[in-house]
């Protein structure tokens, strides 16, 4: 089970992969107008299936993610918040299937990152592991803070911003156990 918590990384690493190659084919994409959803809009990009498509595998490996993290779970609070991280794979899914300009879409795409949060923060909780504790309730304070106030001039960026927390929430959980003797050999 523990070689499978690398499918949190591959789940992101599969979504930039997507923007990348989207990017490559709409040059007018630019991140501080737009957000990354725009290059799956089928008004506004060229092969916006490209972005739709990679999105989507991400969302299913996401998915299993959360699946890991049920199964490697014995506390109750655990299970329930890899369940939450397994229900925003699926509406990780749901934003490919959805894309830009659709009506459900800017819900979906909210819920995804929201529901990643709060099931990382609530998997955290029963976690032996301090530093991971600390920091995946952190993690969820801030992007609440962040989305109330809004420090960034676009959506765009605070997208990015929102990628680089769940990038930061899955490498931690990639190490959670490991956590409390790395910070310790630092003080």
């Amino acid at each position: 089970m523990k070689s499978l918590k690398f499918l949190g990384l591959l789940s992101i690493t599969m979504f930039f992969v997507g923007v990348f190659i989207s990017v490559y084919f709409n040059e007018w994409f630019n991140l501080s107008q737009y957000t990354f959803s725009k290059l799956g809009n089928s008004y506004l990009a060229t092969y916006p299936w490209i972005f739709s498509f990679f999105v989507i595998v991400g969302g299913v490996f996401m998915t299993f993610y959360g699946l890991v993290l049920i199964r490697k779970s014995i506390e109750k609070l655990r299970i329930i918040g890899g369940a939450y991280v397994l229900l925003s794979g699926i509406f990780m899914i749901l934003v490919g299937v959805f894309p830009d300009g659709t009506k459900p879409h800017d819900f979906v795409a909210l819920m995804t990152f929201l529901i990643f949060y709060a099931g990382m923060m609530v998997y955290g909780f029963k976690s032996s592991d301090k530093v991971f504790q600390v920091s995946s309730v952190a993690i969820f304070i801030t992007i609440i803070i962040v989305l109330v106030y809004n420090p960034f001039p676009s959506t765009g960026y605070l997208e990015i911003f929102g990628l680089l927390l769940v990038v930061i929430d899955l490498i931690l959980e990639f190490f959670e156990g490991k956590l409390d003797r790395l910070f310790k050999s630092f003080l």
